[in-house]
């Protein structure tokens, strides 16, 4: 609920990693759904920004064959700007790379739209030369 919701992302700033580390163990097995939920996202996102590199590392890797529905999802599509802000470029390269054939879907989509350009401010451009392309051709 949005109180429990609150209180994790408040202590996620401040906690130990032995704490984070029994967090995130509830909260892995659920990543999924909670990406897409009104409270659950903010949780997944405060463990992209205050996790440990394993941490979001992990949540990186929920997101792999996810990429594109949640990009076009209300809350999904913060997730996917989070993760795109702090993970690898290998990273950024591997879940980018499912909007391939999808981008003007997601120029178009009122979500997905965000995505794009998160994914052009942060993603190395070797990497995103297929979203210059669907407007080239």
């Amino acid at each position: 609920d949005q109180h429990g919701s609150r209180f994790i992302q408040q202590k996620l700033e401040s906690a130990t990693v032995p704490e984070k580390m029994m967090v995130f163990k509830e909260i892995y097995p659920h990543a999924l759904p909670l990406m897409t939920d009104v409270f659950g996202n903010y949780v997944i996102q405060k463990f992209f920004e205050h996790g440990t590199l394993e941490q979001k590392r992990l949540l990186g890797e929920a997101l792999v064959g996810h990429v594109l529905t949640l990009s076009l999802q209300m809350y999904g599509c913060r997730v996917v700007q989070k993760a795109v802000e702090v993970i690898p470029p290998e990273q950024q390269a591997q879940l980018v790379s499912e909007l391939q054939g999808h981008v003007m879907k997601c120029i178009k989509d009122q979500n997905g739209n965000h995505v794009i350009q998160k994914v052009i401010e942060q993603v190395p451009a070797p990497y995103t030369q297929f979203i210059v392309d669907t407007f080239v051709n």
